[in-house]
């Protein structure tokens, strides 16, 4: 007799980059544990950590979920039989800062594995979320299959009655910057009405953003060469482009999807002027997305990177002047 194949049943997976961040990882896996949505995985991918994330974590989600948990490394991960068992909760060590696009990526494709994959949440380790935020997003990209990436309304985690951003951002081909959809607004006068934000989404901000497997399949992972920054806003680009079957891909905002958010935790762009790093990925990732997708505004892009960086040092901030010039002047290597 042959029995019959069980039924698969669709259920999300939660993808956290964590990078010398493990207190805040483990505050958003425990924010996860109150979800409304409690088959979904979770997997964290640690990104080379220096500051023992990766015992930490280990020793704290095995007390957390027992046997539930399940620990391995990136080339365990990627291997050809690699596919998620029964456990709950995955570390994945990564063992080299691969960047946040490529950090992710693993994560991504190990969950992919599971054919009852049926969407990816990527979130930011320094995020905490509501009870009903994976919920709320889900039923928005279910009211609308061509939503490809759906975006949470993000509040700053200090002061939760402010906005970070309403799902995504919007773009200028003239200067090449992004900027926050309803910043600074108050969570209470928030519209609850998506269409108009959908409208002006220009990407889906990095920290919250919910990918569907039909998008996947198609758009394919996140571009890897960018290593920090404009990621998501290039994903965001090729899923507006045509793919060889002819379908695009929309973005998504789910406004009951709330996300708290401490913002720059891992590579100090929350400090005053932005640390050097950052902003040397920042103006770099800047011109390459530029040179990329609008090259004939890649030379008023290039020359308002260079107004930017002489306000840098005429506020004498030296060590972020001269990073974010080295990376205006990785141009030469955008492809």
């Amino acid at each position: 007799m042959v029995s019959e194949a069980r039924p698969i049943t669709p259920a999300p997976v939660v993808v956290i980059l964590n990078w010398n961040g493990w207190r805040d990882t483990l505050a958003c896996v425990d924010s996860l544990r109150q979800s409304s949505t409690p088959q979904a995985r979770v997997m964290i991918c640690d990104n080379g950590s220096t500051d023992g994330s990766v015992a930490s974590l280990t020793q704290a989600l095995q007390a957390r979920f027992g046997n539930a948990f399940c620990q391995i490394d990136r080339a365990a991960a990627d291997g050809a039989a690699a596919a998620p068992g029964n456990a709950q909760v995955w570390l994945i060590a990564n063992q080299a800062n691969l960047g946040f696009a490529a950090g992710n990526n693993v994560g991504i494709r190990f969950a992919l594995r599971d054919p009852a994959c049926s969407h990816v949440w990527v979130l930011n380790n320094d995020t905490e979320v509501a009870p009903d935020a994976l919920a709320q997003a889900l039923a928005r990209m279910q009211a609308d299959p061509s939503i490809g990436i759906c975006g949470s309304t993000l509040v700053y985690h200090q002061d939760r009655r402010t906005v970070q951003a309403l799902g995504g951002a919007s773009y200028s081909r003239w200067t090449g910057r992004t900027r926050h959809l309803g910043a600074f607004g108050q969570l209470g006068d928030a519209p609850l009405d998506s269409a108009a934000i959908e409208r002006a989404t220009a990407c889906v901000v990095g920290a919250a953003m919910l990918v569907s497997r039909a998008f996947l399949g198609v758009v394919g992972l996140m571009r890897e060469d960018y290593f920090l920054f404009y990621e998501e806003l290039d994903w965001a680009t090729r899923a507006g482009l045509s793919s060889p079957a002819g379908q695009r891909f929309r973005l998504g905002y789910a406004p009951r999807s709330v996300v708290f958010h401490k913002e720059g935790a891992s590579v100090g762009t929350a400090a005053s002027g932005g640390s050097p790093l950052s902003l040397f990925y920042l103006f770099r990732n800047r011109l390459r997305f530029s040179w990329r997708y609008h090259r004939l505004h890649a030379p008023v892009v290039l020359l308002c990177a260079l107004v930017d960086v002489a306000r840098l040092a005429a506020r004498q901030r030296w060590p972020q002047a001269r990073a974010a010039l080295r990376g205006v002047l990785q141009l030469r290597r955008a492809v």
